[in-house]
């Protein structure tokens, strides 16, 4: 009922106003049993460590689509693409080769950099943006690979809005995104994610988490769709500034959890 949603949002809203200073958080939710969606600074550009797999996701979905690509086509993951850090495929048989179709799982529900480079490269940087432009994601934006150490200093040019991220999982969600074949494998990658410790930390029984995080020293992030016997809620959290991140993970849950209300 919509006293009760006001009441959510209220609380999410008190959530994000205590954050501790020098500390950054957004939040951006779609209700889709109502259509409605809540903001908090939703359009705050942050870097947007690993969530903007989501968009590159999209991408290779569309390429599948367009037959410029194909879910079986297999690509190696050759030195220069490869990557230390988030996933697994860095310290595998240098000669391996694996599926676009498994590139993107690696990608998504593991994080695996390495993969995620092989994705960039095999759609390109342009169309995933020509994607994301399409389903209005605004500011959240891939500019180049996945770079790890070598990344130059400063903020990464890779950005997100909740905004932004909210636009992509609705989109998956309602088979706008890509072919209503691609959207729901799209949306069984996202079902299969490994790291479940932020919005779904606390989630009652009963209410299902599909999405994808984004981590980085000082970042921390997570956004996905709830569903529950009442209804389903796309949500994105962006947090930035928190000196231990278990701190940050914590919050996110607490926001996690008091959106499950309404599912």
């Amino acid at each position: 009922m919509p006293t009760d949603r006001t009441a959510t949002w209220d609380r999410i809203r008190s959530i994000v106003e205590q954050r501790p200073e020098g500390t950054n958080v957004s939040v951006t939710a779609f209700d889709f049993s109502t259509e409605s969606e809540f903001s908090v600074e939703g359009d705050k550009d942050f870097d947007s460590a690993s969530t903007i797999k989501t968009l590159i996701l999209v991408g290779l979905a569309r390429a599948f689509d367009e037959g410029h690509l194909h879910p079986d086509d297999k690509r190696p993951a050759p030195q220069s693409l490869r990557l230390t850090g988030s996933g697994v495929v860095n310290w595998l048989d240098p000669e391996l080769e694996l599926t676009l179709r498994d590139h993107a799982w690696l990608m998504t529900a593991i994080s695996d950099n390495t993969t995620s480079n092989v994705c960039i490269d095999a759609v390109g940087v342009d169309a995933i943006n020509a994607a994301g432009k399409d389903i209005g994601v605004g500011g959240t934006v891939l500019a180049r690979m996945f770079m790890g150490a070598n990344a130059p200093p400063g903020p990464s040019k890779n950005r997100a809005t909740t905004n932004g991220l909210v636009a992509i999982l609705k989109a998956i969600e309602n088979d706008t995104a890509a072919s209503p074949e691609q959207c729901a494998w799209m949306r069984q990658c996202l079902d299969d994610q490994q790291h479940r410790d932020r919005l779904p930390r606390h989630l009652p029984a009963g209410v299902d988490y599909r999405g994808k995080t984004g981590t980085i020293r000082g970042i921390a992030h997570d956004c996905g769709v709830l569903t529950g016997k009442q209804g389903k809620v796309a949500i994105a959290v962006l947090t930035q500034g928190f000196e231990n991140p278990y701190d940050a993970e914590r919050l996110i849950g607490r926001i996690g959890t008091e959106a499950a209300s309404l599912v």
